[in-house]
């Protein structure tokens, strides 16, 4: 987390590069909270740090996990509505298929996919049939 914490630093995020004392969700919940800065780079940058978001969030208990994936949703459906939606859609779906199947929260990620696809018309993109 302290690597994301300088990175997102050095583009400008108000986020101390020490990571937090309270533990991994406390220091996410920071770095979600500014990761919005990281989304105005190249699509590589972007997708790398989103990806490492990703990747320590699902390593996080489930019961920590909820509140910050629906903050990151959140922040990729709303961010700059209608710019760079096929970033979007692949940094969500990134998230979503990380994820446990039966993990309630991945209904969210779900949604979040379907919005951003129906603002750009690539919701026949997005699969209907989850058991795959």
């Amino acid at each position: 987390a302290a690597e994301l914490r300088a990175y997102l630093k050095s583009k400008g995020a108000e986020i101390s590069e020490e990571n937090a004392e309270g533990g991994l969700h406390v220091d996410l919940a920071q770095i979600i909270e500014v990761c919005d800065v990281c989304l105005k780079e190249d699509d590589k940058d972007v997708e790398s740090v989103m990806n490492s978001v990703v990747s320590l969030l699902l390593i996080l208990e489930p019961d920590k996990q909820e509140a910050l994936i629906e903050n990151l949703c959140e922040k990729l459906v709303k961010f700059r509505e209608g710019e760079r939606p096929s970033l979007r859609l692949q940094l969500l779906s990134n998230l979503f298929h990380g994820m446990d199947k039966n993990t309630p929260v991945r209904y969210t990620v779900y949604c979040s996919l379907l919005k951003v696809a129906s603002s750009c018309g690539a919701i026949q993109y997005i699969p209907t049939e989850l058991d795959q």
